[in-house]
């Protein structure tokens, strides 16, 4: 057991809060002080029982480069205030806004003794600038413990990274079982105004380029011609791309009546409408370390269907708890989707399997645990 206090950063604007605060809770549960500092504006009133902080500015308002840069510093400013006055031993960083000054922040906060822990959601970011891999590879190896959510990211830490193999320990990413709020199809359909007798494919979450939303729309033509009362429900708010791309393929390919897309932030009181509603969870990526939309379909017992990519091979059984294609190939994924379509019982299977098999083998408590360890590991190595 630890007795220092741990501050655990989360300086996205609108992003779910679910992975932070899961582990935030499962940490103060076995007896951690920990404190999560967020973003100024984020509706946290859901997580009012972990001690919260609204430090980090919302620089994603700024108009101009210059005053996000300005905003972000501030930011930081006042999580190093905070640390030395509340005298807090661990920093946990899971994301990376602007990485040079990240890095310096990392560097200040080591030199007064805080240790930093980070955690690898993606191991650069998909928009990553010219000089980010430089600072990412600073970040990682100066970190003192690094905790890895994917496998397959190891030797890419130790050999393009320069992490020292002993500061690396993988733990998975958690189930989100208590976030399945229950709405029946029917209360969730009349919600979003989905027609009863369509069979709904539902992509979830932020629309990047790796997120293969135009794979998933070119399968749509062969699953609608199948299968005409599919119907595929695209939400999630665009980030560093542009959906009229999207649209132009749903124009050509004609599949306008079997696509609907409510393209925005959805609200977490909104979130089991669209997991209810639908009958099939679909997760086309191209490239992906971890993912926690899987884990929201697993929660509300739904068909998986993603890719061979990332910690899915880890996460997913194929033909056992779910089905994995491979990326880039929209037959393979209308095949899956068809299969599902054609075999409800199997999908019904596969679905209760996959919730059963997360929640044992994913849980935050099991993860909280890991955690603990792992801060315990980087308070007791020297830096």
């Amino acid at each position: 057991m630890i007795k220092e206090k741990v501050l655990f950063l989360n300086q996205i604007p609108e992003v779910s809060n679910k992975y932070t605060f899961s582990l935030a809770r499962a940490l103060k549960k076995i007896g951690v002080d920990i404190v999560v500092c967020g973003i100024e504006d984020d509706d946290v009133s859901s997580y009012s029982d972990v001690t919260y902080l609204n430090y980090f500015y919302n620089y994603s308002k700024e108009k101009w480069p210059v005053n996000k840069f300005l905003s972000y510093r501030r930011s930081w400013e006042r999580v190093v205030k905070y640390c030395l006055q509340s005298n807090v031993k661990i920093v946990h960083v899971q994301w990376y806004i602007f990485s040079p000054l990240d890095f310096h922040y990392h560097q200040v906060l080591r030199k007064h003794g805080v240790k930093v822990v980070t955690t690898i959601h993606d191991l650069l970011p998909f928009n990553k600038k010219f000089y980010d891999f430089h600072f990412h590879k600073r970040i990682y190896s100066h970190s003192d413990l690094v905790i890895n959510q994917a496998r397959m990211n190891e030797k890419t830490l130790v050999y393009d990274f320069g992490v020292s193999k002993e500061k690396i320990v993988y733990i998975p990413h958690g189930h989100f079982m208590e976030y399945a709020e229950k709405a029946t199809k029917e209360e969730s359909r009349n919600y979003l105004k989905l027609p009863e007798n369509k069979k709904v494919i539902l992509f979830f979450g932020q629309i990047k380029k790796v997120k293969g939303v135009d794979v998933l729309l070119k399968a749509m033509r062969k699953v609608a011609d199948k299968h005409p009362e599919s119907l595929c429900v695209i939400a999630g708010k665009v980030w560093k791309d542009d959906f009229s791309i999207y649209q132009q393929i749903i124009d050509e390919l004609k599949i306008g009546e079997f696509v609907r897309a409510d393209i925005r932030f959805i609200d977490d009181d909104e979130i089991k409408y669209y997991f209810c509603a639908s009958d099939i969870v679909a997760l086309p990526y191209l490239q992906i370390y971890q993912s926690g939309v899987v884990q929201l379909g697993y929660a509300y017992e739904k068909p998986i269907v993603a890719t061979t990519e990332g910690e899915f091979l880890t996460v997913v059984k194929d033909k056992e708890t779910g089905l994995l294609v491979k990326s880039r190939d929209p037959d393979q994924l209308a095949d899956a989707l068809c299969f599902y379509l054609d075999n409800p019982d199997i999908a019904e299977k596969y679905a209760k399997d996959g919730k059963k098999d997360i929640e044992v083998r994913l849980s935050w408590t099991t993860i909280g645990k890991q955690v603990l360890e792992a801060y315990s590991k980087s308070i007791g190595e020297q830096s």
